[in-house]
Order: structure tokens, then sequence, then C-alpha cells
């Protein structure tokens, strides 16, 4: 009898470690990225309000958790099931369950990576912020009718806000509107013109008109080291009263790019046509960058009033018309 009772003791003792083996195992698998050798990334939408049963089975369906059931049964039991924040979240079937449920009780939401490069227009920075859902009708409805309390009026701008949506790379939340995008973009043009403040006031221009200079820098402009020299031939050429006839702003007037421009596209009847108007055009043509920028606080001290861009994106600078013309005819016959 003893030694049947002992085999019966025994033998609950090896089920029990056996089942409990069993369901730490189990457990273990599910606590176990979904699948671990092939990444599956989803960008989950959180919103306010969701039941926990409607995100456990958002997070299985889009093959992030192996279980609904366990997913779920866990938060309970930890008492986390009210701790989950709204958002986009971007989680992959490489990720644990642990790991999942602290980006999602933490709030680490996912971001766009969203660049903007130096001289963009505002209708080019809106065609790419549509690919990544944003209404670009919107976006140009805000940058044209904007007004800013540190800029003067102007008259006759395209769009108010040209020149300044400062070029850079930007992480926006998936909760982001058209309004938000400009209001950061405003914010790093400032931070990076802070700087420059001292600079500005010292110049015979105002910060609008170094920024209309700059965004024509930066259209004319193939090389860094160019950008000094082609900013003096602007500042020269305003000195003496002289049109800037200037490709880019031409190109801006048509309000599409041309690979070649021809004589009757330098009649387009426009105020930023440079060909046909005296002075700047009414507001920048681009978005212009830092270094375009500093080039227009800083032209390089020259005579030169002409220059000509060469095969390999440089440009020829003469002081004369007469050295201007012999330089053309020397490329030409090239």
């Amino acid at each position: 009898m003893a030694i049947n009772k002992w085999l019966k003791k025994s033998t609950i003792w090896l089920l029990t470690i056996i089942i409990g083996i069993g369901v730490f195992y189990f457990s273990y698998q599910l606590f176990k990225p979904r699948n671990e050798n092939k990444m599956s990334a989803q960008v989950i939408a959180i919103k306010s309000g969701t039941s926990l049963n409607e995100i456990t089975n958002d997070l299985y369906e889009e093959s992030i958790i192996r279980s609904p059931l366990f997913f779920e049964l866990y938060l309970r039991i930890r008492g986390l099931t009210t701790e989950i924040k709204a958002g986009h979240y971007r989680l992959t079937s490489k990720m644990s369950m642990l790991d999942i449920i602290d980006k999602l009780i933490k709030g680490k939401t996912a971001f766009y990576e969203f660049t903007v490069p130096e001289g963009m227009t505002v209708k080019e920075i809106a065609t790419k912020l549509s690919n990544y859902g944003f209404n670009s009708k919107d976006f140009l409805k805000i940058v044209k009718k904007k007004k800013l309390k540190w800029l003067p009026e102007r008259s006759k701008v395209n769009y108010n806000l040209e020149g300044f949506l400062f070029p850079a790379t930007y992480y926006l939340s998936y909760d982001s509107f058209e309004k938000d995008v400009v209001k950061k973009m405003l914010e790093e043009f400032k931070e990076r013109i802070n700087p420059l403040q001292m600079e500005v006031k010292k110049s015979d221009y105002n910060l609008y008109q170094i920024i209309t200079i700059a965004s024509l820098i930066q259209a004319e402009a193939k090389l860094e080291e160019e950008m000094n020299l082609i900013s003096s031939v602007i500042y020269n050429r305003l000195k003496r009263g002289m049109k800037l006839q200037l490709d880019a702003t031409v190109q801006y007037a048509l309000d599409k790019h041309k690979s070649k421009l021809f004589y009757s596209d330098l009649e387009v009847d426009s105020p930023y046509n440079t060909y046909k108007n005296y002075g700047l055009p009414p507001g920048p043509i681009n978005n212009p960058g830092i270094k375009a920028i500093k080039a227009a606080l800083n032209p390089a001290k020259t005579d030169y009033l002409y220059y000509v861009a060469t095969e390999d994106g440089k440009h020829k600078f003469t002081k004369t018309y007469k050295a201007h013309l012999r330089v053309q005819k020397e490329l030409k016959d090239k």
C-alpha cells in the first residue's frame, strides 16, 4: 500500500511538473515575436476610446502578435488595460510581446521622416507631402495666405511663406495636420536664422530681401564655392540699377521647369521676371538653405556683373558685357 501511495503521489508530481513545463513553454512561445525570420512592419492606428479587444484583434490580424487572447489576458493580469495610449505605432512581427506593450504604454508613436532639400519651392513641398497622405491644396492655402508678425507686408507674391519653410529633415507624427508641418518648418527657419540676426541688421537689405536674394543664389549656384561669387553679381547689378536677368526667376514665373528657356519665355508677364523688371522679384522663388542665406549676407568683393554656366556646372564670371559675349562664343564653339 505504501508503494502504491508513493507511486500515486510521484505520478501526480510528475504530471504537475510536466504540465507546468508545458504551460511555461507555451507561455514563453506566446511572449516571443510573431515571426523572427521575416519582418512584417505595420503602422497601427489606435484611436481614443478603442476597446482592448479591438486593439488585440488588430494586432493579430496585422501579424504583430501571436495570440490576442494571451495578449489581452496578460494586460488584465498586470492591470494595464487602461494604460495604452492613443496614436499611430510602427510595430513589427520581430518585436516581442513585452516590447510591443512597452511601446503602447509609453506612447512611443510612429513618425514620418520627411526631408525637404535646399531650393524646393512650396509647390514642390506640397507635392511631396501629398505622398505622405497630406492634402496638398490645404497646405498651399496656408502658405499662400498666412502672415507673419516678424515679416513686412508684401504684395504680388505667389505665396506668403515661400522662402521661409526651412529645408531640413523633419519627423512628423502620423497625427500631424498641414498646419503642424508649416509650424515646424517656420520654427526651424527662426532657429536657424536667429544667430545671423546681427548680420541682417548690418545689411542694407531687410530679412525678406535677404531671403529673396538667397533664393536666387540657391537656384543659380550649382556649387557651394560659387555662391558668394553669384551673390556679388546680384548685388553689383542692383547697385548699378541693372536688371538682374536671371533665368531662375523666369522658371518660377512660368510655374513649370523647362530644361531650356527660349527668348519667348523671357517675355513672360510676371513681377518675378527679372528680364523685364528692375530690382528684386517681389519675393523668394524657393526655400534656400543656410549656405545660400550666408552667401546673401556675405557677397564676395568683386566687380563681376555677368556669369555664364559651363557644361560641368561651374560658371565663368566676367566684368563687362563684351567679355561676357566672348566667353559665350568660346563655350559655344567648343
